[in-house]
């Protein structure tokens, strides 16, 4: 009995562990009625994360920081030729998702999104 609880204890924090920030993530959202999709690609070396963002077909370097359980990914942007930053605040759901606020600077405009992490597809050799 005594084994029992720390094997429960281990598979229930498993259950409850956050996803990593590394990887794929789709963005959908919403800034004051202005749809938000993205796609990002994180990767970490050492203890930094970044990558990019890929939005209306153009790329834009991105800076992830980790507080605690949020999460805070910037980039750029534009509109109507204008340069913007966006920055994602986010915390993880218990679906594993980031849900949060956008603010867009520098037109102090806000919104929500929410990032799903994409699973890669694993190829198999039939050999």
């Amino acid at each position: 009995m005594k084994l029992v609880l720390p094997l429960f204890l281990l598979s229930t924090t498993a259950l409850f562990a956050q996803p990593t920030v590394p990887g794929s993530w789709t963005i959908s959202g919403d800034v004051q009625g202005y749809a938000i999709s993205e796609v990002c690609t994180f990767t970490q070396t050492a203890d930094k994360i970044g990558g990019s963002c890929v939005s209306n077909g153009k790329t834009y370097d991105t800076t992830v920081t980790i507080d605690g359980s949020k999460v805070i990914f910037v980039h750029g942007g534009e509109y109507e030729g204008k340069p913007l930053t966006l920055t994602y605040t986010g915390t993880y759901n218990d679906k594993g998702e980031l849900n949060g606020d956008i603010d867009v600077k520098p037109l102090g405009y806000d919104g929500t999104f929410t990032a799903t992490k994409t699973e890669t597809a694993t190829k198999t050799d039939t050999k």
